[in-house]
């Protein structure tokens, strides 16, 4: 994520503005890209077991005679890995914010705010994506206290998950790049996360709602899919094919391909809705409390 405001005013010319290494790099975007992605899978698959439970139940009248989960079929070790199960995406939140905070940390800020020298704030981009992994990590955390039934307010989850998804998106609504191209790829990439964000505090208000997490699962894959368009684009792998930040083609593609990002990631919805359709026909139902 990219978030230096120093960059400008370093170098003039189309060379100096197609150099993003002080701001960002493929890799960053392609990490955050492949974190959000995933996430956004998960809730998708679970969302989709879910609410095609709940129908199917409305449907019947009373619960299907067959109620198979894969932890049936698990013999001795179902209850280890029913744990993992039940775990697995607030773990995979905390874990891998973990990581991503003390990478920026140890290699990023070095754990300096300000230059002992100058007294300037230093390494803004570092912090901020530090500040960002710690919503999210917290976010987790309480993802754990209710799955555990801790004496919590209902749907704190949803609660601290929008309010993560507001930070970020607070960060990007300030962003500053080095051309208007990458300041239109980030006003496009806040208005992915806002959406989110609100999606998951109207769910949090809602928790009735079979639309609204489907809604905020299309939204987070969203996220994900961009960020790695963020990073074909800023940072491409392959030189000869760099984009021309400069041209106003390129400005009016980035909308363009922000709502082919959006069809694409409502296709995949579908996708795993109809997977998720045959599963739930055939008895399966998702593990409780995942």
């Amino acid at each position: 994520m990219d978030m230096d405001h120093g960059h400008h005013g370093h170098s003039h010319g189309a060379d100096a503005i197609q150099d993003h290494s002080g701001s960002g790099t493929f890799g960053s975007h392609a990490v955050l890209g492949t974190f959000f992605f995933v996430f956004g899978l998960w809730y998708a698959v679970k969302t989709c077991f879910l609410t095609l439970e709940r129908l199917h139940t409305q449907g019947q009248g009373k619960q299907p005679a067959r109620n198979k989960t894969w932890r049936d079929h698990l013999g001795c070790a179902k209850r280890t890995l029913g744990f993992l199960l039940y775990s697995m995406d607030p773990m995979f939140k905390i874990i891998s914010c973990t990581i991503g905070m003390l990478s920026q940390m140890s290699l990023g800020a070095h754990w300096r705010l300000r230059d002992p020298v100058t007294g300037e704030f230093v390494e803004q981009a570092d912090w901020q994506l530090v500040t960002m992994f710690s919503f999210f990590f917290f976010s987790g955390l309480v993802d754990i206290l209710v799955r555990v039934k801790s004496p919590i307010p209902p749907n704190s989850d949803k609660f601290f998950m929008s309010l993560a998804l507001f930070v970020e998106s607070y960060f990007f609504f300030y962003h500053e790049g080095g051309s208007e191209a990458e300041d239109r790829l980030h006003q496009l990439l806040f208005i992915a996360i806002f959406g989110a964000a609100v999606a998951a505090m109207l769910w949090a208000c809602l928790p009735e709602s079979q639309l609204l997490p489907l809604l905020l699962s299309t939204l987070i894959l969203l996220q994900g899919t961009w960020f790695w368009q963020v990073a074909g684009v800023l940072y491409p792998l392959d030189t000869a094919r760099r984009w021309d930040l400069e041209s106003h083609n390129t400005l009016m593609f980035l909308p363009l391909a922000f709502c082919w990002h959006l069809l694409g990631n409502i296709a995949i919805i579908f996708a795993v809705y109809a997977i998720a359709h045959q599963f739930v026909k055939r008895g399966y139902r998702f593990p409780r409390g995942l």
